[in-house]
């Protein structure tokens, strides 16, 4: 009996630990959890609002600039999203709020195999206006090591938000911004709702 009892206290201490940890999580559009060791391409959360992120040269020699494609088929590039702090011999899951890097993975470029996500003041140079724009790739070829984060806005809204934190500044939603033949993904007060499906599934 005592035993009994232990095991039913020992339950209704875990439970919300388990609970917590499994909301934590971020899933693809299959129901899995986000892997480290995956590939994900990015759409848009709402259905027939254009089609994934991929990365556009810049005019610079190994910045790149990242857009959302407008055909609702193209699926863009695909991203490898991966936890702070970096363990390079584990599969880890991606959590909500928690700091990641992102980067086009497996990126045809004779820079870089790999275009890692940062914001930046510099622009395309043929988009007109000031806006932090989302870069992907530096000038000179180096990493740029930008932190984000994936959050829930809410249990009844579809998809997840982007967000880019910066050192010593408040974390920017990512979100559209249309300038002529484009529409570039930019720090926004609008952020842009997005589902993750894995590679694997096409």
């Amino acid at each position: 009996m005592n035993f009994l009892l232990f095991l039913i206290q020992l339950l209704v201490i875990c439970l919300p630990c388990i609970s917590i940890n499994v909301t934590e999580l971020v899933y693809d559009t299959e129901g899995k959890e986000l892997s480290s060791k995956h590939n994900y391409y990015i759409l848009p959360a709402k259905h027939l609002s254009g089609g994934g992120l991929t990365a556009v040269p810049s005019g610079w020699l190994c910045l790149h600039f990242v857009h959302q494609e407008r055909n609702t088929t193209v699926l863009g590039t695909p991203l490898r999203l991966t936890p702070l702090p970096w363990r390079r011999s584990t599969e880890q899951p991606i959590r909500l709020s928690s700091d990641i890097w992102i980067e086009f993975h497996d990126f045809e470029s004779f820079c870089v195999m790999r275009l890692d996500w940062h914001l930046t003041d510099l622009s395309p140079r043929a988009l007109s206006g000031r806006r932090q724009l989302l870069a992907a790739g530096n000038q000179d070829g180096g990493r740029s090591f930008g932190v984000f984060r994936i959050e829930k806005p809410g249990a009844n809204m579809m998809g997840y938000k982007l967000m880019a934190c910066a050192k010593k500044e408040v974390c920017k939603g990512l979100g559209l911004y249309a300038s002529k033949d484009k529409t570039w993904l930019a720090a926004s007060d609008e952020p842009l709702m997005v589902v993750f499906v894995r590679k694997t599934s096409y």
